[in-house]
Order: C-alpha cells, then structure tokens, then sequence
C-alpha cells in the first residue's frame, strides 16, 4: 500500500490567547501534528483482519501511534522476526512488502483490500561458492556431488530465483544465437561455461531414499552435516508449493523483466558464471522486475490470510535452512 504522511501544524494565530502585550502560546491540548496518509480505510481492514487471524496483536496499536500503516509494518516485522528473518538475511538480502499493487515502486494507487498481495524481492544477490562442497562429497561418494546440487539448487528454485550454470548457457545459447543471426559479425567468442562444470555435478543424482540410508553412514562429520542440511531442505521446499501466476498477476505484470537473482551459485570465485551473472546484471534493472515470489490473499478473508501466511512461512523456513547450510559450506569467506 503506497503511503504518503505529512504532518500538518496548527495556525498561529488560532493558538493566540486573547488580550494585549506579549504572551507565550499555549499549546495544552492541542495536537502537535496531525497525520493524513492515503490507503487509510484499505489499511484499516487488513489490519482488522491480520488481527483475527492471530499474525497481529492489538496491544501493538499504541506503539504505531493509531496509524494503520504503521501497525501493519510493525506486525510484519514481528511474524518476520518469529521466522528466521535474522538468519535468512545473512544469505539473502530480501524485503517482505504487503500492498495492493505489484508496482515495485509504488506509483499506482491503492487497491481494494480484497486483493492483497505478499510479496518478497530480493535487495541484491547473495553469493555462494559450490566447488569446496562438492569435492568434500565427492570423496565420499561418486554421486552425492550431484545430489547436493539438486537438493540444494532446486530446493531454494523453487521459491525463489537462483543465478546457476543453467543460467549462464541460457545465455551464451542466446548470444550465440544473436551473432549467428548478424552478417556482419564474422567472428565471436562466447565463455566457456562447460568448463567451470565440474564432472562430480555432471553425475546421475541419488534417490532421495538412497541419500536417507546413506548419510547415517558417513564418516567425515562436515560432509554428514552437508547432507542433513540439504536433504532437510529438501523436506521443507516441497511442504507446500509457491502460488501460481494467475491471469490476473500475469495482467499486472506484463510489462515487468525477469525477477532479479535472490543467489548467485558459482563453482568457482571469478568463474566463467559469475562473469556471465556480471555482464547480465546490468540489464537486469531496465525494466521493471518481477518479485520473486507473489502471494495473492483476500485482505477481508480471515482464512485466506491464514493460508497466505501458511505459505510464506515455508518460503521462510526454505530460505532459513538454505542460510544454514551455507554458513558452514567450506570455501565461503563471505559467510563463514
């Protein structure tokens, strides 16, 4: 919901006590400011609402000062903070908004609270290095390298965009494209994204039961560790699945880019990956990017409230489990 908040003083003149000679104003009773925010009745109800449900409490409307905006950011903060906030944001540098439009911005106006929205976007990418990792695993076995990979890359893309390998032959795919298309360009060179691959990650993945009856019998106390974290969040991602993009999102969102990387995965500091993300993240802003993960709720529904919560919580806990398992991946300065 789009705020604007202005205070607005009271005129001199109206606080003036009667007589003649010099006084001081009295202001005893008087206001000292007085606020005007827009979306006041729309906020007013989701509040309402977030407060049947149980996800705000009424003994916080004293301390937003009565405003609804304010009550609603308070009570975000606390859900968030009951939710691993703290842990995920030393991975994931990400924002939590509840609004009424999926502009980025918030130039449109308010909505209707019967068509609410929460939305999470990431501020910038977190960074990880896999390369560390996989070789640990794979002196234990030929195939955990692989499975590592998809637990851990397929977990978090689920709900959230990650920047990977896959990523980056996309696009050396559509550069080769667009220069095999121009008669004028004879000669090219693209990155060599092959190469950074590592042959452990090119490997088939185990199956989950496999992985269940192997970790109990890994010796190397790390790469258990690894394997617990990664097949827990394996578990949590698949709790529940990110709301589909309905025509009705698809409609508000036509004219947005790609959503922007919440992780860039790189084998390797300096890598091929992370040069391609580089080059490619500089377009990544000329448009309006979509969120990464949208969930639509009906602000005057306690239950679809409920549900909405329900499913941001594993978006949560997802992106909790995967900052834990990153904070003891090997190689990682920026984490460790």
């Amino acid at each position: 919901m789009a705020t604007s908040i202005c205070a607005v003083t009271s005129a001199a003149p109206a606080l003036m006590p009667a007589g003649s000679g010099l006084t001081v104003p009295r202001l005893d009773r008087i206001p000292l400011d007085y606020q005007l925010w827009q979306g006041e009745q729309t906020a007013v109800r989701v509040a309402s609402t977030l407060l049947r449900a149980g996800i705000a409490d009424a003994e916080e409307w004293l301390s937003a000062k009565r405003n609804p905006l304010y009550f609603l950011k308070g009570a975000l903060d606390r859900w968030l903070s009951r939710n691993g906030d703290a842990i995920i944001r030393e991975a994931f540098p990400m924002d939590l908004q509840l609004s009424t439009t999926l502009d980025r911005y918030g130039n449109d106006a308010p909505g209707d609270a019967s068509r609410a929205f929460l939305v999470l976007e990431p501020d910038s990418a977190g960074y990880i290095i896999l390369g560390p990792t996989l070789r640990i695993l794979d002196g234990v076995h030929p195939r955990l390298p692989a499975t590592f990979l998809q637990f851990f890359l397929g977990s978090l893309n689920r709900w959230v965009r990650v920047y990977d390998y896959r990523d980056a032959l996309d696009r050396v795919e559509r550069l080769r494209d667009w220069y095999e298309s121009d008669p004028e360009c004879s000669e090219f060179e693209l990155p060599d994204i092959p190469r950074c691959i590592p042959a452990s990650a090119k490997r088939r993945p185990l199956s989950r039961r496999a992985v269940g009856k192997l970790i109990p019998t890994i010796k190397d106390a790390l790469a258990r560790q690894l394997m617990e974290l990664a097949a827990e969040l394996d578990r949590s991602s698949n709790n529940r699945s990110r709301p589909d993009v309905t025509e009705l999102i698809s409609e508000l969102l036509i004219d947005c880019g790609e959503p922007l990387p919440a992780l860039l995965a790189v084998f390797e500091p300096h890598d091929a990956i992370e040069g391609s993300f580089d080059e490619e993240s500089q377009g990544m802003l000329e448009v309006q990017p979509e969120p990464n993960i949208i969930i639509p709720f009906d602000g005057d529904q306690e239950a679809s409230v409920r549900e909405a919560f329900a499913t941001l919580s594993i978006a949560c806990e997802t992106l909790s489990c995967a900052s834990r398992l990153m904070q003891i991946m090997p190689g990682n300065k920026r984490l460790n």
